[in-house]
């Protein structure tokens, strides 16, 4: 469930209430063909997603919030004291340090060089179940943009299966052969001005 500004006042319901932290920062590409997008992990997700870093980010496993009779922006607010704390000031993960190692990942995951981004995109709050941890994790989501990027060896690589995702003909689908797109992407796609801020980055093959 997306945490979205019009939820901010609202109670969080006592059995959705999160145990878990985590973050992930992902990268849009936008090519003649449509949005670059990955199954990572088919076996357990079988979800298509933007490409995300998943070697540097924070999370806590447990976290006992005492008081349960707090509102959405209550609870964002003490995610965001703890990561701020945990991992932008003790780790020095500020939001420089968290695009470089996203890139790093990247190029070292498709063996690339000179990827480069242009905009954020967008960050989001997710409340969701975690069914390997069975425990509600909350997330902080980041996306950017990439303006440059080797296709040559992006393209045909082989780590994982590759989706396109036409930005010119989408009409709200949720799925591309069968497989679903993961729900904050679903979100950023129904926002006009990020649409168009993506189509505005388009990088020609």
């Amino acid at each position: 469930m997306i945490i979205t500004k019009e939820m901010l006042n609202e109670k969080v319901p006592k059995e959705m209430f999160p145990t878990r932290f985590d973050s992930a920062t992902d990268i849009y590409i936008n090519t003649e063909k449509g949005l670059l997008l990955y199954n990572i992990n088919p076996t357990t997700w079988n979800l298509l997603y933007p490409f995300f870093g998943q070697n540097n980010k924070f999370t806590i496993n447990s976290y006992d919030i005492k008081n349960k009779d707090i509102t959405f922006k209550e609870l964002i607010d003490i995610y965001k004291e703890i990561y701020n704390r945990e991992y932008v000031e003790k780790q020095g993960y500020n939001e420089d340090k968290r695009k470089q190692s996203l890139i790093e990942e990247f190029n070292n995951t498709f063996k690339l060089n000179n990827t480069t981004i242009s905009n954020k995109l967008d960050f989001h709050y997710e409340l969701k179940y975690s069914k390997s941890k069975n425990v509600y994790t909350l997330y902080y989501l980041e996306s950017y943009i990439v303006n440059r990027v080797d296709f040559k060896t992006l393209i045909p690589q082989k780590n994982y299966p590759q989706e396109f995702l036409n930005l010119f003909s989408y009409h709200n689908e949720t799925e591309i052969n069968g497989v679903k797109l993961v729900d904050s992407l679903i979100y950023i796609l129904k926002d006009k001005e990020k649409i168009k801020l993506l189509k505005n980055n388009l990088i020609n093959l």
